[in-house]
């Protein structure tokens, strides 16, 4: 989902998760409108990975297991090498190490990267991605991007963002304005309008 600010690339967002319902029509999901107890099933099927993620003072094995309180050791490696995360094994204290409020003692790129660990652990069928390699360099989003790559077929992402690098591999690119659909195709197909819509 790309557009300026203010085009609803977040109400789309919340929509998708759940939380909104849409003014007109309905959210369906393989043919099963998404409302009342559907709407609350869904949303354990949906994982969300903002811009500014939010960790806890604790430690970091803690702090994925929010995404599934019973991940074993493998699972965690597992979200972690998907989430290209693999720093934690360099840390002294590795997965124990203590994040500090919020995760002070991070740097922004790796506090995404364990959000993203954490979101990858829920094991869900949605995953939107709000931003979240806005802090990383480029060779870091590109091994997330590899690693969202070999999670196709398994779960749908979605991803909000302006870079063109994730853009240009997206099955599906869906340009917003003001809350309608501008243009919706391969990267190729919407490139002219999408550059526009950007500016």
């Amino acid at each position: 989902l790309v557009g300026a600010s203010g085009s609803g690339k977040s109400t789309l967002a919340d929509v998708l998760l759940g939380l909104l319902e849409p003014d007109a029509g309905v959210l369906c999901v393989d043919g099963i409108p998404i409302t009342g107890a559907a709407r609350l099933r869904w949303r354990q099927a949906v994982a969300y990975v903002p811009q500014e993620n939010f960790l806890f003072h604790a430690s970091i094995r803690d702090n994925l297991r929010w995404g599934n309180p019973a991940a074993t050791e493998s699972q965690l490696q597992t979200a972690l090498q998907r989430a290209a995360a693999d720093f934690v094994g360099q840390l002294p204290h590795g997965l124990e190490t203590v994040v500090g409020d919020g995760g002070i003692c991070l740097s922004g790129g790796e506090r995404q990267r364990l959000a993203l660990a954490r979101a990858l652990l829920a094991r869900p069928s949605l995953l939107i991605l709000d931003e979240a390699t806005s802090a990383l360099d480029t060779a870091n989003e590109a091994r997330i991007r590899a690693a969202l790559e070999h999670l196709h077929g398994d779960l749908t992402v979605v991803l909000i963002g302006h870079r063109l690098a994730t853009l240009e591999h997206a099955d599906q690119v869906v340009v917003l304005d003001q809350g309608c659909v501008l243009a919706q195709g391969t990267w190729a197909q919407v490139q002219g309008v999408a550059e526009v819509a950007l500016v």
